[in-house]
């Protein structure tokens, strides 16, 4: 699972030969994919000519979103709106936020279908060069990487990345800014791209956030860990709903007291969250200490469900039994893997174990 992240929304879209890339969108009304004009060809398609499709990550299936209508089709701001039918994961839709009035300098990330691998996406990172409000446009770069590697070939390994979601990230929380439309220059030196903000669609969507207005957002980061912890658990409620009943129904029995167990699943399931990133790096970039933490769990498994799992008196039986059997895994963790993963790990792994019921506790009466 990975949340609130720019690979999540992003689509990839065939139409008139060209093939894209876009943006899921939620709208006032109804559901919309973000892209560049030009990635639907010279002139406005039919809707039925337009395929568009999602992975679940970069290596899945594809899965086709119908087309229902071109809303907007524009030749000069180079952007086109496409109204979807996706009713079945409209929760997904709700777990970023749109933004207008981006400073110069500010860290952006996209994701979108390269030229050189139409089949897989990829993220990249950035920043802003320079912003024009009035005209509803923006440029950005690349960070860390390049396009000029390919030297002429420069345009055809950006070719497939217009439409792309152009997301600033704010305390974890993603606010969709605009989309890319064009890499300038064909030999793409600069690494430099021009791109239209959702200026143009402001009224399609219920409402932005001013990301220039200091006042604004001074006010609206107060509340901001909350409100990003509501709509997160609300969306992983959704979407594992037997997990967070199990973890909420163990909690209960740890704390009593109902708003500490609502307090408590609701911290738990953001660390699970942000571990579960952690997690996956882990397995990507090392994965012979990804295959010891997976030994190490698979080693504890029987132990858990033996000898930590039972009926308790007392909600403090309980929480000692977990306080114990975290500190017995984190010392396991601690002879075999780097400092930096110990806690984490531990706490992620006990997390993960009340959520699929390894780890039982239940009230005698």
């Amino acid at each position: 699972m990975t949340y609130n992240q720019a690979e999540k929304y992003c689509v990839r879209i065939k139409s008139n030969g060209h093939t894209g890339s876009g943006v899921l969108l939620p709208g006032k009304e109804t559901f919309y994919v973000l892209t560049s004009a030009h990635c639907l060809g010279t002139s406005i398609p039919d809707a039925n000519q337009i395929i568009i499709e999602k992975q679940d990550d970069y290596n899945s299936d594809f899965k086709k979103i119908t087309s229902v209508n071109v809303t907007e089709f524009n030749i000069e701001h180079d952007f086109a709106l496409i109204e979807i039918n996706f009713d079945c994961e409209e929760k997904l839709l709700y777990q970023y936020k749109l933004g207008r009035g981006v400073l110069g300098e500010n860290e952006i990330r996209f994701c979108g279908y390269q030229g050189i691998n139409l089949n897989q996406y990829r993220p990249f990172t950035g920043k802003i060069l320079s912003v024009s409000d009035d005209i509803g446009c923006f440029k950005i770069t690349l960070l860390g990487e390049t396009f000029d590697q390919g030297g002429e070939d420069g345009h055809y390994l950006a070719k497939g990345l217009s439409g792309s979601g152009v997301f600033v990230y704010r305390h974890s929380s993603p606010f969709l800014i605009g989309i890319l439309n064009s890499v300038i220059t064909d030999k793409a030196w600069n690494d430099d791209i021009d791109c239209c903000s959702i200026k143009h669609i402001e009224q399609y969507i219920s409402e932005y956030v001013d990301l220039s207005d200091f006042e604004n957002l001074k006010q609206w980061n107060e509340n901001l860990e909350r409100e990003r912890t509501d709509r997160e658990i609300e969306a992983f409620k959704n979407e594992n709903s037997d997990f967070f009943e199990k973890l909420y129904r163990k909690n209960n029995v740890l704390y009593p007291e109902k708003t500490k167990a609502n307090s408590v699943t609701a911290k738990q399931i953001r660390k699970f969250l942000a571990m579960n990133d952690n997690i996956r790096t882990i397995e990507n970039d090392y994965p012979i200490l990804y295959s010891k933490f997976k030994n190490i769990v698979k080693r504890f498994v029987d132990q858990v469900e033996d000898d930590y799992s039972r009926n308790v008196n007392e909600s403090n039986e309980a929480i000692n039994l977990k306080m114990e059997l975290q500190n017995q895994l984190k010392s396991e963790f601690e002879a075999l893997l780097p400092s930096f993963t110990n806690f984490d790990l531990s706490e992620y792994q006990v997390i993960e174990w009340l959520g699929i019921c390894t780890l039982n506790f239940s009230k005698n009466d």
